[in-house]
């Protein structure tokens, strides 16, 4: 087997192994009601901005695109693609490993270049029917950004081979960011007008990467930190899962032996009946899981968003959807609470568990929802719809609410 074939081998593993990862996550009723509707709001509005340019883009200077180019460019990492395995055969053939390194390299150069080009397509419609620049200025402009991009990762690269903590060696890589997005920000403003410039910064960066790829293809004794950043690049999807649903990986920061909330455990309502004290420790038990109460935000901060932002006869869809997502998560997060081994000591009765359920539910969910409908009567035109929105997504909530505890609304969602 060639160094190529055993490439293309790996990647093909690695690619599999993360769609794996995300098709646990991302089943047909997130398809169907996110990542769907989003992906065609997304591409009619894109059209759109090349039609008209969006009204709020002149309230921003045109540096800051360099910003999310940079960070969409230098979304990818160096890899060489080894595995532990390969220390009983594969590093007694030199001539296979630097082929590996060889074609790893270029593979990850190549993840550059296409999402640079992404990059630059995705704000396209700004830089040229929004502040005007010509065909010139974005090619040069998208040159030096993949540039900079590859050396930046490449250093990153060295960065983290050398020091070895993980809070000091962010500083001497936030500052490298830094220094390259004001190098791009001059690049882009005033440097692609001038051709030694150009031509001088283009050969500068190029000489740099050769000299860098090549000291990396040099570099022996860092087989281990390979292998460990390659076990990191290939679980980045789970990695980001886990943390989503909130399970902790690696050391804690601080051993914490009091609970940071509620310490003396106190009634949160006065009401002493036997379904409020329930529903006290859930919210209590909710409140100090690491995670749950970001679900609630994100739903409500991306509602808020996409109500501003879209047509008024898509406002209500994203409300019926928020309230659909609100509803889901509340009833997963009472499920996961009712079935836990804490809520198990307790012997509940099945009148006292439903009469829980039904207030547990409506504890995040209401303040969300009608936060959201609050956000849709400011959006519309005209002071009436402040004052009916809430109203009629009070009933509209109260009514989804029986049918979700009728059966009638799928009683979780995954998250």
């Amino acid at each position: 087997m060639t160094s190529f074939q055993l490439l293309r081998k790996r990647v093909k593993d690695d690619h599999h192994y993360k769609l794996r990862d995300i098709r646990t996550a991302i089943d047909w009723t997130v398809w169907l009601y996110i990542v769907i509707p989003a992906l065609v709001i997304s591409v009619a509005y894109y059209r759109s901005w090349w039609l008209i340019a969006p009204v709020w883009l002149d309230s921003v200077p045109e540096q800051v695109v360099m910003i999310p180019l940079f960070m969409i460019a230098t979304s990818w990492s160096l890899r060489v693609y080894m595995e532990e395995a390969d220390q009983v055969y594969l590093l007694q053939n030199h001539r296979l490993v630097n082929g590996l390194k060889k074609w790893g390299m270029m593979y990850s150069l190549l993840k550059g270049l296409v999402l640079t080009l992404l990059g630059i397509a995705a704000v396209l419609p700004f830089l040229l029917t929004g502040w005007g620049w010509g065909i010139e200025r974005v090619i040069i402009t998208g040159v030096f950004v993949l540039l900079v991009s590859w050396n930046v990762n490449v250093c990153r690269y060295f960065i983290e081979l050398n020091i070895q903590s993980v809070w000091v060696k962010w500083i001497p890589i936030g500052l490298m960011n830094v220094v390259s997005i004001v190098f791009l920000v001059i690049v882009s403003q005033v440097g692609w007008k001038s051709t030694w410039f150009v031509l001088g910064g283009v050969a500068f960066l190029l000489l740099f990467l050769i000299v860098q790829l090549n000291q990396r293809l040099k570099l022996s004794g860092t087989f281990f930190h390979d292998v460990m950043l390659e076990r990191g690049y290939k679980q980045s999807i789970t990695k980001l899962l886990m943390r989503q649903v909130g399970v902790a990986s690696g050391r804690t920061v601080f051993a914490r032996k009091k609970p940071f909330l509620f310490k003396g455990s106190k009634r949160l309502r006065k009401n002493g009946s036997r379904e409020t004290r329930i529903v006290d420790l859930y919210v209590k038990w909710l409140l100090r899981s690491p995670g749950k109460g970001q679900y609630y935000l994100q739903v409500t901060g991306w509602g808020t968003a996409a109500i501003f932002m879209l047509p008024l006869a898509v406002k209500v869809i994203v409300l019926l959807f928020a309230l659909y997502a609100l509803i889901g998560l509340s009833k997963a997060d009472w499920h996961e609470f009712s079935e836990g081994s804490y809520a198990q000591l307790f012997q509940w009765e099945q009148q006292l568990k439903e009469l829980s359920a039904r207030r547990a539910v409506k504890v995040f969910t209401m303040p969300c929802f009608i936060l959201l409908c609050m956000m849709t009567g400011v959006a519309f035109p005209g002071w009436i719809g402040v004052l009916l929105c809430p109203l009629g997504g009070w009933f509209m909530m109260k009514g989804s609410l029986r049918m979700s505890h009728q059966g009638v609304v799928p009683s979780s969602t995954s998250q």
